[in-house]
C-alpha cells in the first residue's frame, strides 16, 4: 500500500495560501510542500500534480493526514473535503482547530468512512444554546476507531445513531447522564457495530442502584473485571457487568470506575470481553 501523507498547516489569517507538506512509500527523499491556494475551491492543481508524480500507483495510495487550523478558516475544510473525495482509503486522520461548531460536523462528515480520526476541535462555550448538533448528522460514521478529545457537544442520540456504525469509540472530557448511559446499553443490545466504548458520567445514584439496572438488562456481573482490565486497575473503585447483543454471539464487558477525587462522576467502558489467555 502506498501511503500518502498529507500535513496542512495555515500561516495567517489572511493569507490566501495553505503549505501541504507530504511523503510517500514511493520516493526515498520527502517532497517539496505543495502551496495550495485557497481560492481554487476544486483544487484541481494539487490533483494533477498527484497523478502527474504517482500515474503508475496512485490506484494504490492510501491517505493520511493532519490539519491543524488556529483559526476558524473555510479554506482548510474546502482542503479536507477534496482530500477526502479523491477516492481512496483514508487511513490516519487528525483535526486540530479552534473552537468551532460547524468544524466538528464537517470534519466528522468528510471523514465518515476514514479508519483512524482523531478529533481535537473544541465546541464553543455557548454551543448549547447557539448550535443544533443533531440535524446537520444525516447519517452514520464509519469509523474503525474514533476519538473525540472534547466530547461534551456529544449526547446519546450521536452514540447511538452516528457513531453505532464504528468499533472503536473514545469520548474524552464527555459528561452524559447515568440515564443516558442506560440509554446507549439498551440500543445496543438491540444491534450495533461498537465493540469499544469510553466515556464519563454523573452518578444518578449508588453502584448497587446501576447494578440493578444493568440486571434489568440481563447483564451478569463480573467481580474479576476488575482486577485483570488494565484500563480500569488505576481508579479507585470498580464494579463490572457481562452484557450480550441479542441475535448475535457478541459480548462485552460493561464497567464503572470511581475517579478518586470525585466519586459522582464515573469512567464508563464498554470492551469486547477479554480472551481467555488475558484472564
Amino acid at each position: 500500500m502506498k501511503i500518502l501523507y498529507a500535513s496542512g498547516t495555515e500561516t495567517a489569517p489572511d493569507s490566501p495560501y495553505l503549505k501541504l507538506a507530504y511523503s510517500s512509500t514511493i520516493h526515498s527523499v520527502p517532497e517539496s510542500p505543495i502551496i495550495l491556494e485557497f481560492e481554487d475551491a476544486k483544487f484541481e492543481h494539487l490533483e494533477r500534480h498527484l497523478n502527474v508524480r504517482h500515474s503508475p500507483l496512485f490506484v494504490k495510495m492510501s491517505i493520511s493526514m493532519e490539519i491543524h487550523c488556529n483559526f476558524a478558516s473555510e479554506s482548510a475544510f474546502l482542503v479536507l473535503e477534496h482530500l477526502a473525495q479523491l477516492g481512496h482509503p483514508m487511513e490516519e486522520c487528525g483535526i486540530s482547530c479552534t473552537p468551532d461548531n460547524e468544524a466538528i460536523v464537517r470534519s466528522l462528515l468528510s471523514l465518515k468512512k476514514a479508519k483512524n480520526v482523531r478529533l481535537m476541535c473544541p465546541p464553543t462555550h455557548d454551543f448549547k444554546e447557539s448550535f443544533d448538533f443533531k440535524t446537520p448528522f444525516t447519517e452514520s460514521l464509519e469509523n474503525e476507531k474514533l476519538n473525540i478529545f472534547t466530547a461534551r457537544w456529544v449526547s446519546a442520540w450521536h452514540v447511538i445513531n452516528i457513531f453505532n456504525g464504528c468499533r472503536d469509540v473514545s469520548l474524552t472530557d464527555s459528561y452524559f447522564e447515568e440515564s443516558e448511559v442506560i440509554e446507549i446499553l439498551k440500543n445496543w443490545k438491540n444491534g450495533s457495530s461498537i465493540r469499544n466504548l469510553s466515556l464519563s458520567f454523573v452518578r444518578a445514584g449508588s453502584n448497587e442502584d446501576f447494578g440493578a439496572k444493568m440486571i434489568e438488562m440481563n447483564a451478569e456481573p463480573v467481580p474479576e473485571a476488575a482486577d485483570v482490565d488494565p484500563q480500569i486497575r488505576n481508579f479507585f473503585a470498580s464494579s463490572s457487568w457481562s452484557l450480550h447483543q441479542e441475535n448475535s454471539d457478541v459480548e462485552v464487558w460493561i464497567t464503572i470506575s470511581s475517579y478518586p477525587q470525585n466519586r459522582d462522576h464515573l469512567q464508563f467502558t464498554l470492551r469486547d470481553e477479554l480472551a481467555p489467555e488475558d484472564l
